[in-house]
């Protein structure tokens, strides 16, 4: 009977209440991480689609911080990326740009917004310091000749959304041209010199030609809006939005697609192409996105 109480005290002494909560607490750490596990492993693709289609529902204040970022993308995601439908790949294209558009877009409209109040201070004859330096940067910034403000208000504006994201989709192919993915550039937009940052076209034998190249989407974006906003080859652009401002709120992307036949060598055809792309993918929904000032 001793011999049954000196083995009983020694395993008592060996499993303590704090040895035992030890073990019970490891026991459930290891049960939470196999649940984990297997519920990662069990991640569909509708729950993929689901965060994609989530994505255009960003908050405008992080869409700044969403780049492409298709140069340092690992070998492992790119190979998830290539083995998605056309469908989905066109889905997530939308989902990356659509926050960025709308975060530029906004930034161009609240610009407009202070132009056209430094106007009426300007008729008033009340125009302070800041004013007159917030017109003469914007001047600069714009192109703008002789301080027409009037030529300024016509190129401070927005280019809808479904033009922006028919002319990125036609330009990079979706995403998946060599330009896009070394150099974030969604718009083919070309530059001359040796100097400049740019990636040569390998159908080009001229070493001064490039394709501008980006730091980010964002930076992309918004050298193609200023583009279409100082250019001169789109200074019909700009006169057919002006007249879409005087008639209704919303500015329509298909019809403003009309005048940009300088973007193409192939004119009238790549005009009929964006339209397409446009209708094709119901990309118009996006021009009757509201925004918070929007004047004429």
């Amino acid at each position: 009977m001793k011999r049954n109480k000196d083995v009983f005290f020694k395993i008592k002494k060996k499993y303590s209440p704090y040895s035992f909560v030890l073990s019970m607490s490891i026991a459930v750490f290891l049960l939470a991480l196999t649940a984990n596990y297997i519920s990662l492993n069990n991640f569909t693709k509708s729950d993929t689609n689901q965060y994609v289609n989530s994505t255009t529902r960003h908050n405008n204040e992080n869409a700044k911080n969403l780049i492409y970022k298709s140069v340092n993308i690992e070998k492992k995601k790119l190979k998830k990326i290539n083995n998605l439908t056309i469908k989905e790949k066109k889905l997530q294209f939308i989902s990356v740009f659509l926050p960025i558009i709308q975060e530029i877009n906004q930034d161009i409209l609240e610009k407009r917004r202070k132009i056209f109040l430094v106007e009426k201070k300007l008729k008033a004859n009340n125009l302070n310091v800041l004013d007159a330096d917030f017109l003469k940067r914007t001047f600069k910034e714009y192109k703008v000749k002789n301080n027409d403000i009037n030529v300024l208000k016509e190129r401070v504006d927005i280019v809808p959304i479904s033009l922006t994201l028919a002319q990125a989709a036609i330009e990079s192919g979706w995403g998946t041209s060599r330009f896009a993915k070394e150099g974030n550039a969604f718009f083919g937009q070309k530059v001359v010199g040796s100097s400049v940052n740019g990636i040569h076209p390998a159908e080009n034998n001229n070493p001064l030609i490039k394709v501008r190249k980006f730091n980010n989407l964002s930076d992309s974006v918004e050298a193609y809006i200023k583009n279409l906003n100082t250019h001169r080859a789109y200074k019909k652009f700009r006169k057919s939005r002006k007249a879409q401002r005087s008639i209704k709120k919303h500015l329509d992307g298909i019809v403003l697609a009309k005048t940009l036949e300088s973007y193409s060598e192939l004119g009238d055809k790549y005009i009929t192409k964006v339209q397409k792309i446009i209708k094709i993918n119901s990309l118009d929904k996006f021009d009757y996105l509201e925004y918070k000032s929007v004047k004429n």
